[in-house]
């Protein structure tokens, strides 16, 4: 199905919204650094002495690399003295500068980059939709991830362009997953958003998931003893209310052993899985996600395959909640679409308390702060519910994929076909 079109002016106000206060704040930082740290603390933000902190460390390891020195062990080029802890192949990206200037002006290039990508990702229709996605566009993930210039953003972007030719003819959807792939090698959690794929017909799936895995087995053979040394300097293994992830709920609960921690995940895991399957299950839900354009399809289930992905798989600093941003664009396209009232109330909430999880830096109590540790528990309850709701959107497109529809043919009894 195409989206039908949005007046310019509506799809414009998230993006010029961003970009003003971007500006804005640059301004402030110029003028009042004391003020511009604290407003940003207040916003969420541990800002350090200087933007773009994020950067500087991801161009660190690769000068340092360049110097001959093994930054899995020690990177005195980083202000902050961090090991490295992404993919191998960023240390091959050879050509990037190191230095003040260059890390302001990548800095500044990456803002600009992500919330002009921000014009692809939502169609408004009415100026309430457009208020919601602005608050989004403005929250702490993404305040935080534009004040560290943090890779992701660049990722983002990567994503986004992958969902917009996912829409397309056969060549650019191809594009599209050489997109994700690209971008899965360079931080590994993109790599969920292949997902994608199963919109394809069987043949062209197969094809895409034995190329993207002989890629995959290509890279870990290739890498295979940096990504041994990697391991260790993976952080993890504390709760913050700057990070979300599954563990984030073992480590606020009063439990030492770690198989109880484990029997605990699986089964707040199946519960999370079961309500999925239940709300995938559900007519309306399944009716408004296709009734909604392909492009927004596209990008609602690349943003939930990759926080569904990186809830489980670890925890993840607040920035990347910025994949929240298509998530609620898709979900107030879905509620829009749909003519249903139990329905359209559901979409709602779940666009609240996503829209609420993006500004969690700003209002998530800290341990030890708060009166009511119960408190703390909170913000992880609302991750666990739109995890299981974003499961739920992926459900609904595999069980809406052609590739699906193939193999069912393809296992359909003789007597059935005939």
């Amino acid at each position: 199905m195409t989206a039908p079109s949005s007046p310019l002016r509506l799809r414009l106000v998230a993006p010029l919204a961003g970009l003003t206060l971007f500006a804005l704040f640059a301004a402030l930082y110029l003028g009042d650094r004391d003020l511009y740290v604290r407003i940003m603390g207040l916003w969420g933000v541990p800002a350090y002495r200087y933007p773009f902190l994020d950067w500087e460390g991801a161009s660190a390891f690769i000068e340092c690399w360049r110097r001959g020195i093994d930054v899995y062990v020690s990177d005195p080029c980083d202000v902050r003295g961090q090991v490295f802890n992404y993919s191998p192949l960023w240390l091959e990206a050879r050509f990037v500068p190191f230095g003040p200037f260059w890390r302001n002006a990548t800095g500044v290039g990456m803002a600009v980059t992500f919330f002009a990508s921000l014009y692809l990702v939502f169609r408004p229709k009415s100026w309430g939709d457009t208020a919601l996605f602005t608050l989004a566009s403005l929250s702490t993930a993404v305040a935080y991830g534009v004040e560290r210039a943090n890779l992701d953003l660049m990722l983002f972007v990567m994503i986004v362009a992958a969902g917009v030719l996912a829409a397309g003819r056969l060549g650019q959807r191809w594009l599209a997953y050489g997109l994700i792939l690209l971008a899965g090698l360079f931080k590994f959690y993109p790599l969920a958003a292949l997902l994608t794929a199963v919109r394809e017909r069987l043949a062209i799936f197969v094809g895409v998931a034995a190329l993207a895995g002989a890629g995959l087995c290509i890279f870990v053979w290739t890498y295979r003893s940096q990504l041994a040394a990697l391991q260790s300097n993976i952080p993890g293994g504390r709760y913050g209310h700057d990070a979300f992830g599954a563990a984030n709920l073992l480590y606020l609960l009063p439990i030492s052993s770690e198989a109880v921690r484990l029997a605990l995940l699986a089964t707040l895991a199946m519960c999370a899985f079961a309500m999925a399957v239940s709300i995938a299950r559900e007519g309306g839900f399944a009716r408004a996600f296709a009734a909604i354009g392909l492009s927004e399809q596209s990008l609602l289930v690349l943003g939930a395959a990759v926080i569904v992905g990186c809830f489980f798989a670890g925890q993840s600093i607040l920035y990347r909640g910025v994949f929240l941003a298509p998530v609620v664009a898709g979900l107030i396209a879905m509620r829009r679409a749909s003519d249903e009232a139990h329905v359209r109330r559901r979409l709602a909430w779940l666009t609240g308390v996503a829209l609420l999880l993006m500004w969690e830096g700003a209002w998530d109590p800290v341990p030890g702060d708060s009166p009511a540790k119960t408190l703390y528990l909170i913000p992880e309850v609302m991750w666990w519910w739109v995890v299981a709701s974003l499961t739920a959107v992926l459900l609904v497109w595999v069980a809406q994929s052609p590739a699906l529809a193939d193999l069912r043919r393809i296992f359909r009894p003789r007597e059935a076909r005939a």
